[in-house]
C-alpha cells in the first residue's frame, strides 16, 4: 500500500503523457482547406474531378477546392470515416495485393501510388478499389 501511495504522482503523469501522445498523433490540421465551390473550368479549378460521382455514394465526399484550385474534401476526416464504411473491400483489396500498411490520415501517401488493379478478386471489389485511388488522389491535395 505504500508503494501505491508514494507512485501515484508518477502514474497520473505517464497516463497524462499518454494521452497527449494519443491526441497529437490523432489530430492532424488540414493544411489545405476547401476555400470555394469545386466547379471543373470555372475560377483557378483545375482538374477534371467528377464530383457528382463521389456525391452520389455519400454526402462525406463533398469536394470543394483550395486557394491553388486543387481538389480537396471539405471534410478529410469525415470521408476517410465514409470511404472505411462503403469502400473496406476495396482498401483491403489494395492492402492484400500489394502488402500495404492500414488506411489512416498518417499513412495514406503509399495509397497515392497509382490506380490499383487487385487480381483475384470480383469486378465489384476492382471498382471499388479504383474509387480508393480516385479518393487518395483528392485526400492528398489536402495536406500537401
Amino acid at each position: 500500500m505504500k508503494t501505491l501511495k508514494k507512485h501515484w504522482k508518477w502514474a497520473a503523469l505517464a497516463a497524462v503523457i499518454v494521452l497527449l501522445i494519443a491526441i497529437f498523433t490523432t489530430w492532424r490540421p488540414v493544411k489545405n482547406p476547401a476555400t470555394q465551390e469545386y466547379i471543373v473550368g470555372s475560377g483557378n479549378c483545375r482538374g477534371q474531378v467528377d464530383t457528382a460521382r463521389f456525391l452520389a455514394v455519400d454526402d462525406a465526399f463533398a469536394i470543394g477546392a483550395d486557394e491553388d484550385g486543387m481538389a480537396v474534401f471539405k471534410n478529410p476526416a469525415k470521408a476517410l470515416r465514409a470511404l472505411r464504411a462503403h469502400y473496406g473491400e476495396g482498401i483491403w483489396a489494395i492492402q492484400k495485393e500489394v502488402h500495404m500498411i492500414p488506411l489512416t490520415p498518417y499513412t495514406y501517401y503509399p495509397y497515392t501510388m497509382g490506380g490499383w488493379e487487385p487480381t483475384g478478386v470480383t469486378p465489384e471489389v476492382k471498382q471499388q478499389a479504383h474509387f480508393v485511388a480516385g479518393f487518395v488522389d483528392i485526400y492528398e491535395n489536402s495536406f500537401q
